[in-house]
């Protein structure tokens, strides 16, 4: 059962499971368990610890426009004067390539499972971009009618699914190599999407609606229908999860400052989770079942991150090294 309360406690990285060790200690004098964006630094910086400590670590790459980071920590995109690049070697040996054709700033992005290829948005449009850990390229941009308010990557890399904020013409849209851009299920206003049931379903969370849907077979018939009933009135989601089982779902909220816990079978709240800080999204770490709830933010403020393990939790980071 998920705890009711956040655990004001350091990430203990002890967790950590994806990510190869050795080789983070010998780069960056410890383990890591990820890599941000801090967007007041410009710059992208490691979260460094010990078990019972755990901190966000100086700069590894400084004067960058935008970045989105690989869960593996392997390669990241990095927009720089108008141009984008995948950047591999964070620690040290750092290799730059300009992708060509990309979109340049983005200001969305998600990233396949192992890190090969990403999607990327940028005023209304939309790009996957592919081959990222050797010769990355670019594919055809895709128009989408609205703002892109979330994104996700078949774990190949294949097809990609955006929420399109609109009044009009709102909702999950997919878009597929060779094909033309479908609508899967009309919502005003999306706020999160993760793909479920190893990868053949979609569950989206609308704020406008207050609804969370679950979008089956989406390549195929696209069958939708509700997930669950929403515990009373106060909805405002950030970002959605699956825990390591594959049994729970995680939806951060950010006005109200705390995780609702969903059984996946029973279609339930089981759980809630309340925290010190607004909640910004749903993003994975380099750690298993690790997410990024909250990056940087105003002078003192912590990150957060959601273990979505055996035994849920909410933990902090500190923005800098502990005194």
């Amino acid at each position: 059962m998920p705890r009711t309360k956040a655990a004001i406690i350091c990430l203990c990285v002890l967790l950590i499971g994806g990510l190869n060790l050795a080789a983070q200690e010998a780069r960056l004098g410890g383990p890591v368990s990820g890599f941000i964006f801090d967007s007041a630094m410009r710059s992208i910086r490691p979260i460094l610890g010990l078990p019972g400590a755990s901190y966000l670590g100086e700069a590894l790459v400084a004067d960058l426009d935008w970045a989105s980071i690989a869960p593996s920590g392997e390669v990241a995109l990095a927009a720089k004067e108008g141009r984008l690049y995948a950047l591999r070697g964070l620690g040290a040996e750092q290799a730059w390539a300009e992708i060509e054709g990309a979109l340049g700033v983005a200001d969305r992005a998600a990233w396949s499972a192992d890190g090969a290829a990403a999607v990327i948005s940028s005023q209304g449009r939309l790009q996957v971009l592919r081959n990222l850990r050797e010769e990355p390229l670019a594919g055809a941009a895709v128009e989408l009618p609205g703002r892109v308010s979330a994104l996700a990557l078949e774990a190949s890399g294949g097809c990609a699914v955006a929420g399109v904020k609109s009044a009009a013409q709102g909702g999950l849209y997919l878009a597929c190599p060779d094909a033309p851009v479908r609508l899967l299920a009309a919502m005003g206003e999306p706020a999160a999407v993760v793909l479920a049931r190893g990868g053949r379903h979609l569950l989206a969370a609308e704020r406008a609606g207050s609804r969370l849907l679950e979008i089956q077979n989406f390549r195929e018939a696209a069958t939708v229908m509700p997930f669950a009933e929403m515990p009373g009135t106060s909805w405002d989601p950030v970002g959605l999860a699956i825990g390591s089982d594959h049994r729970l779902l995680f939806v951060a909220h950010r006005s109200e400052k705390r995780v609702d816990t969903f059984d996946l079978e029973t279609r339930t709240l089981v759980g809630q989770m309340g925290v010190d800080w607004e909640p910004m999204l749903a993003e994975p770490l380099a750690v298993k079942s690790v997410f990024l709830l909250k990056s940087t933010g105003g002078e003192g403020e912590p990150l957060l991150v959601l273990d979505a393990g055996r035994e849920p939790a909410v933990y902090f980071v500190p923005a800098g090294r502990a005194e």
